[in-house]
């Protein structure tokens, strides 16, 4: 299994000082699950479930642990954040896969029983879930995961949330630790601002709401804050998972004494 380490030499410029010594190495190491379920015997329906998630390395340093606990919280649920890697998976995979059953079961015993059984659609169900970490700016170290669900109709859905940790400690930043009192509306308007930088005239983004707020999901690095609307978040699903940069000078005004990595 890979393993890698986001202090080695090559990458600890990235790293805040205190995380740069080999003796306080972060080691991620991608934990894999993949699992494929038929509906009942012999049915060709099933439901996938597959997923590689990087975890820091267990070594009983604190700061591993908190940004464990937040990976897991985030792909699975908070009930899941204090298992290993590897028993999280398996137990939230074990719910989605009796979820599953239980609802697909029962459409396809209504079929049966109305006759429709050869006119069902595909009961097939497909999760994918990746987790990986991003590297450090300044103090904050980012990380991004990605689910994609399809549960039956037109199209599956996919969920992008970025996390942004303390270097040091590993403590989950919210957006609240992160910019200054009041800053929702100012920081809003140059959401807009930027909405379609880079996008031809033709490509521009229609959309769903008259104004964008701050969500929460959003990453730092050298060239600003970009932050991450999710499908139907802001607009129509065609446009996807949409993410929004602030240049690093329009930002920087509003981040927190101590949260400025723009200096």
């Amino acid at each position: 299994m890979k393993k890698f380490s986001i202090a080695s030499a090559a990458l600890c410029a990235l790293l805040s000082a205190s995380s740069c010594g080999t003796d306080n190495a972060l080691t991620f190491i991608p934990v894999t699950f993949n699992e494929t379920t038929a509906l009942e015997e012999g049915a060709q329906d099933s439901i996938k479930i597959s997923m590689e998630v990087e975890y820091p390395e267990n070594t009983g340093d604190k700061r591993a642990q908190n940004i464990s606990a937040a990976i897991s919280a985030t792909l699975f649920g908070s009930e899941y954040k204090d298992m290993a890697p590897q028993e999280a998976m398996k137990a939230w995979s074990d719910s989605l896969k009796a979820e599953y059953v239980s609802d697909n079961l029962e459409l396809l015993a209504m079929m049966r029983e109305n006759g429709e059984e050869n006119l069902r659609p595909g009961l097939d169900w497909t999760c994918d879930k990746t987790g990986f970490a991003v590297g450090q700016f300044g103090n904050f170290l980012g990380y991004r995961t990605t689910t994609y669900m399809y549960t039956g109709g037109a199209h599956g859905g996919t969920n992008e949330v970025h996390l942004n940790f303390d270097g040091s400690s590993g403590k989950l930043l919210e957006q609240e630790d992160v910019f200054a009192d009041g800053f929702e509306s100012e920081v809003g308007k140059l959401l807009m601002k930027h909405l379609n930088d880079g996008r031809a005239e033709d490509e521009a983004i229609s959309l769903l709401v008259d104004e964008i707020t701050p969500n929460g999901n959003f990453s730092v690095g050298e060239n600003g804050v970009t932050f991450i609307f999710n499908q139907y978040e802001i607009a129509a699903y065609a446009f996807g998972v949409i993410e929004i940069t602030i240049p690093a000078d329009e930002i920087k005004p509003f981040l927190k004494p101590g949260m400025n990595p723009y200096h």
